[in-house]
């Protein structure tokens, strides 16, 4: 009797164990993420049957210390404490998006990029911190901190490329939108150092600009004089010609409208006259050789060229008046010709 009872007590404890057993197996197949190796062996069949992840339709878990570091759906990627990828978006780094709610279709990489992204969608930031503070559409930032800063600052629509490229941009004028900022930090303190709007079609160049290849060793080469002339403050440099349909030149200078001012010595034909056998050339006009040195500065060289139409226009002036004076007196000679001859 009393082995009956053990076979029987044996008996219940093996169905007991089975059951356990069978609970954990069920409980393990509903968890987000399975791993499984086919063998420890590295596999020679075509296709290769190793993998890791799941073999049904379940997202794929992944934890460090026991703490949330990404996730891998059918329809994002979080990889980092605290990413979080919103529908259709991928977050790696760290810190990505830890705000996104609503966003879709966002690809965030880098410690803390689009950390406070919490609406915006189809933007692309890459770089720690990049977009960290934006809530913006369409944005492209590209580098550590580009479109960083201290506020929500900026709108959409916007490319920042380069380390900090964008950075505090817009904080004292609000939401910015279009904008295309090209800089390495620098322009912080200097100014971007490529500047853009898409909505205006503007695009600022803040530093000397070179076309066409002048063959400077480095590019603080740029040249600060042309003969004896200073163009250290020229920001424009072209190897080559410039066709246009029509160039605006901003004097520094008066016109030559004091040609006309009744304080103005006209020199005489005269004084002209001695200018051009000595000199060689007009007066206020620059020789040959000067030119040859130094280039023309054409806001200058049309000044005086038109300074020279003026007083040419008031030499033809004088000689109009003295003109009219040499036909009155012929009119008059001509009558009193014709009275001698009348009277013979």
């Amino acid at each position: 009797m009393l082995n009956l009872r053990l076979k029987i007590y044996t008996m219940k404890k093996k169905q007991l164990l089975l059951l356990t057993g069978l609970s954990l197996l069920s409980a393990i197949t509903k968890t987000n993420a399975q791993a499984t190796v086919a063998s420890n062996t590295l596999s020679t069949a075509t296709p290769i049957t190793n993998y890791l992840g799941s073999a049904n339709d379940v997202d794929i878990l992944f934890k460090r210390n026991n703490v949330f570091a990404g996730i891998l759906s059918n329809n994002s990627v979080a990889l980092g404490v605290n990413s979080i990828a919103s529908p259709n978006s991928i977050s790696i780094g760290g810190n990505n998006s830890a705000s996104n709610s609503t966003g879709v279709y966002n690809i965030f990489v880098g410690f803390n990029a689009g950390l406070h992204n919490g609406a915006g969608s189809n933007n692309i930031y890459i770089g720690g911190g990049s977009g960290a503070n934006i809530v913006g559409h369409n944005n492209t930032f590209i580098g550590g901190s580009s479109g960083g800063g201290d506020g929500p600052n900026i709108g959409s629509n916007n490319v920042f490329i380069g380390s900090e490229a964008g950075y505090d941009i817009g904080f004292e004028q609000g939401p910015l939108n279009d904008k295309l900022v090209i800089d390495n930090g620098k322009g912080n303190d200097n100014g971007q150092l490529i500047l853009g709007d898409f909505n205006l079609r503007q695009l600022n160049l803040n530093g000397k600009v070179c076309i066409g290849g002048l063959n400077y060793t480095h590019f603080g080469d740029f040249p600060t004089t042309a003969g004896g002339a200073d163009v250290s403050g020229y920001g424009l440099f072209v190897k080559g010609g410039i066709l246009a349909e029509e160039v605006r030149v901003s004097l520094k200078s008066t016109w030559a409208d004091y040609v006309f001012s009744k304080d103005y010595k006209l020199p005489t034909l005269e004084e002209v006259e001695t200018q051009i056998k000595e000199k060689g050339h007009l007066s206020n006009v620059p020789s040959a050789k000067e030119i040859k040195e130094n280039g023309i500065e054409l806001g200058e060289m049309s000044k005086i060229q038109q300074e020279k139409i003026e007083e040419l226009t008031l030499y033809l002036i004088e000689q109009n008046k003295v003109n009219q004076a040499q036909n009155k007196e012929i009119v008059e000679l001509k009558a009193m010709l014709k009275a001698i001859l009348e009277k013979k």
